[in-house]
Order: structure tokens, then C-alpha cells, then sequence
């Protein structure tokens, strides 16, 4: 009787083999993991201010990463008309300028609020009245 159990364990162990997954170099290659991008992430501030290019639904609330990944948020002037005008520093990752809603990004040399186009396009901006608030930019948070 016992070798009778002894050689049914033995037939089950081998037929078991038999349904072990293929070998390596055969088996299917795994799918790539997907990449979720939420869709309330901040984008790289290079990517939102771009030389000579019109900047587009920024959110400042959201702000935007520097080329380490940490967010900054741009302080945002609000405009007499209800547009937004943003003076960009080079520490962000985009290139030192300003730009207002919907405008063009002006590169600048030097501090921005000293460039004669930008002191315009802020005149321009909070109107004759000076009636503006303009939000100063927090401390970057990482």
C-alpha cells in the first residue's frame, strides 16, 4: 500500500511539471506600466514661458516646476481689463521676461521690473487709475 502512495505522489509531482509556466526567453515580454499625469499637475515653467510664444491657460494657482521639479509660483499682476500680467524670474527654469494672459513671453537681460518693456506693459496693465492687486509670489514649496 505504501508504495502504491509513493508512486501516485510521484505521478501527480510529475504531471505538476508538466503545467509550469514556459521558460524565460519564451515567455511574452510584460507590458510597459502606464504613466498617470494628473490633470492638475503643474507644468515645467519652461514649457509655460517660451520666447516669442503666447502664454495659455496657466493656472497660477497651480504654478509651475523649475528644471528640478519643485513647483514656483509666478507672481501674477491683475490687469484693469481682467487679464494678468507675470514677471518671470530666471530661477523658475524659463528664461527671465514677462508676459500678460494671452501675449506673446518677452525674454528680458537683466531684472525684470528694470526693463523699460516691462515697466510698459505694467502701466499698460493696471491702467490710469492704479486700481491693481498684485499677488507676490509665495516661497517655492517642493
Amino acid at each position: 500500500m505504501r508504495v502504491r502512495h509513493v508512486l501516485g505522489a510521484v505521478a501527480l509531482a510529475s504531471l505538476a511539471g508538466c503545467s509550469s509556466p514556459a521558460p524565460a526567453e519564451t515567455a511574452a515580454p510584460a507590458a510597459p506600466e502606464a504613466i498617470t499625469v494628473s490633470p492638475g499637475a503643474p507644468r515645467a515653467c519652461s514649457d509655460v514661458f517660451v520666447p516669442d510664444k503666447p502664454v495659455v491657460g496657466f493656472n497660477a494657482e497651480t504654478g509651475c516646476t523649475n528644471k528640478d521639479g519643485a513647483v514656483q509660483f509666478i507672481g501674477v499682476i491683475d490687469c484693469a481689463d481682467g487679464t494678468k500680467l507675470w514677471p518671470v524670474d530666471a530661477a523658475t527654469g524659463a528664461p527671465a521676461g514677462f508676459a500678460r494672459e494671452d501675449t506673446n513671453f518677452k525674454v528680458v537681460t537683466g531684472e525684470v521690473a528694470a526693463d523699460k518693456g516691462y515697466k510698459e506693459a505694467y502701466e499698460e496693465c493696471v491702467g490710469p487709475d492704479d486700481a491693481v492687486q498684485v499677488s507676490p509670489a509665495p516661497s517655492a514649496a517642493k
